[in-house]
């Protein structure tokens, strides 16, 4: 007879309870926190594609442009991050590019990691203000959307005009890629091991141990590690054009006060037509070549245009200016009709007046202007010992003139400026008296080009050739002092000079 063991029941329930737990503990788990972690993946992600977009605005509203469209930016921060003007203008000088164009947008956006660059132009074209915008691509500088330009702009409506053509450039922006070499998020830096501890000085009174103790365990380095260095700069601490070079921005500005003081070499040649008797003496300041005087005799000369709402006002009245100008001569002499005698002569010309300047262009790189102006232009021989040439009248010019002229910016360094104007003379000094010709008729036309090299944001160095020619018709009758049908006088200069604007 068998019988069975007393725990043979309890040893059955226990074998299966361990042939039942690894099944258990091998089944799959439900993971609950699989979409709060893909959603914050997805946050994530979409902090990380955030576009680094910055803002260009040249013209008289740029401000206003500037303003309305960062704006539109920043109430998108998870789309996109501006990055301020100044970077981008200083990151352009330093490259020696222009942002607003293809290949300096690209080269920009390369430096600072910039998605796309918006270009606001609020020029005047024609008699109309515009606000023209255009996205440009910084992978490659090209223009993802360019709306139709809205006119007419004033400052209070660029708000309304930039809102107008939203839509469209978002879907530009939307399409912008940053360049693949460009460093969008700065690399996380490696790790610096801890700098070893500095152990702590030892108070006079003990005496240092030379052999560590036995029995004293040993510390564990707990000196401050290093904070990790930043790969990168951050765009608005990037560094000013070096050497003085001027911004875009800073070059094109209105100024408060421009002007040039130098060395001019002037001559003169007065020549008579149709002298019936043969009496009236020609006369020439410097070499002869044809009837026209080389520059030759010194003088200094100088001008200066002072802007005086150029820093109270970013409209039109800006660049409004005050100008004026001087020529002097130095130890100068003529002869007589013998060449016996030296007398002392005097040439100096002066003008004062209103100048009014119109940019347009790419960046304002050009410049129309209007000027008008009153002015005196003396050319005197003083007598010696009482007595001075007969044959030869003193002349003073009194004139009221207009000039029209165009500045343009060639280069980074070199300006070019020419200038045309008509000049009325009121009254031409012995020439015009009864002594002379007095029922005669008098003009004038002026004409000067300049090419100037800058040093600096505030010096350059010009050469400029000028010419100032009056001409007369004399219109005489029987029993006038003189006969003769005209005459042309004519004043050439070549000036080197010292340029400055402020």
């Amino acid at each position: 007879m068998k019988t069975r063991a007393p725990y043979a029941p309890a040893a059955a329930l226990l074998g299966a309870v361990l042939l039942l737990a690894p099944a258990a503990h091998a089944a799959p788990k439900k993971t609950a926190r699989t979409s709060q972690s893909s959603s914050k993946k997805s946050k994530a992600s979409t902090v990380a594609e955030a576009r680094r977009v910055a803002v260009l605005a040249s013209g008289p509203h740029a401000d206003a442009a500037r303003d309305v469209l960062e704006a539109e930016l920043a109430r998108r921060p998870a789309r996109y991050e501006v990055v301020p003007e100044s970077a981008v203008r200083a990151a352009a000088s330093r490259l020696g590019q222009d942002p607003t164009q293809p290949a300096g947008a690209a080269a920009v956006a390369s430096e600072l990691g910039l998605s796309a660059v918006l270009v606001a132009d609020t020029a005047t074209v024609g008699k109309k203000q515009q606000v023209r915008i255009t996205v440009r691509n910084g992978k490659d500088g090209k223009a993802l959307a360019s709306p139709a330009a809205a006119r007419p702009a004033t400052e209070k409506l660029v708000p309304a005009a930039v809102k107008r053509q939203w839509t469209a450039l978002e879907r530009g922006l939307l399409k912008s890629r940053a360049p693949e070499t460009a460093a969008v998020a700065p690399t996380p830096p490696k790790p610096v091991e801890p700098e070893p501890s500095v152990k702590p000085a030892t108070p006079i009174a003990e005496t240092p141990s030379t052999t560590p103790s036995a029995t004293t365990p040993k510390t564990p380095d707990t000196g401050p590690s290093r904070k990790p260095v930043a790969a990168a700069p951050k765009p608005d601490e990037a560094k000013a054009p070096e050497d003085g070079a001027p911004t875009p921005q800073e070059l094109h500005s209105a100024p408060l006060v421009e002007g040039a003081v130098g060395l001019r070499l002037f001559g003169r040649s007065l020549r008579y037509k149709d002298d019936v008797f043969g009496v009236l003496r020609p006369y020439t300041l410097g070499a002869d070549v044809g009837g026209f005087a080389l520059p030759g005799a010194p003088q200094v000369s100088g001008d200066i245009t002072v802007y005086p709402l150029a820093r109270l006002k970013t409209g039109a009245l800006a660049r409004l200016g005050i100008t004026g100008a001087i020529d002097q001569s130095f130890g100068l002499k003529s002869t007589g009709s013998t060449g016996a005698v030296s007398f002392p002569t005097v040439a100096r010309e002066w003008q004062a007046g209103l100048r009014y300047v119109v940019p347009f262009g790419a960046r304002d790189r050009y410049g129309f202007e209007i000027t008008g102006t009153y002015g005196m232009n003396t050319f005197r021989v003083d007598a010696v010992d009482g007595e001075r040439p007969v044959d030869l009248p003193n002349v003073e010019y009194k004139t009221a003139g207009l000039g029209l002229g165009l500045r343009a910016e060639l280069t980074e360094k070199l300006d070019f400026n020419f200038r045309l104007g008509y000049l009325h003379p009121l009254d031409s000094g012995e020439l015009s008296s009864d002594a002379w010709f007095p029922r005669m008729s008098a003009g004038a036309v002026t004409g000067s080009a300049m090419v100037a090299y800058r040093l600096n944001r505030f010096l350059d160095v010009r050469l400029k050739a000028d010419l100032r020619r009056y001409f007369f018709k004399f219109n005489p009758e029987p029993g006038d002092p003189y006969v003769a049908g005209g005459a042309v006088d004519q004043y050439p200069g070549l000036s080197l000079q010292l340029g400055f604007r402020y």
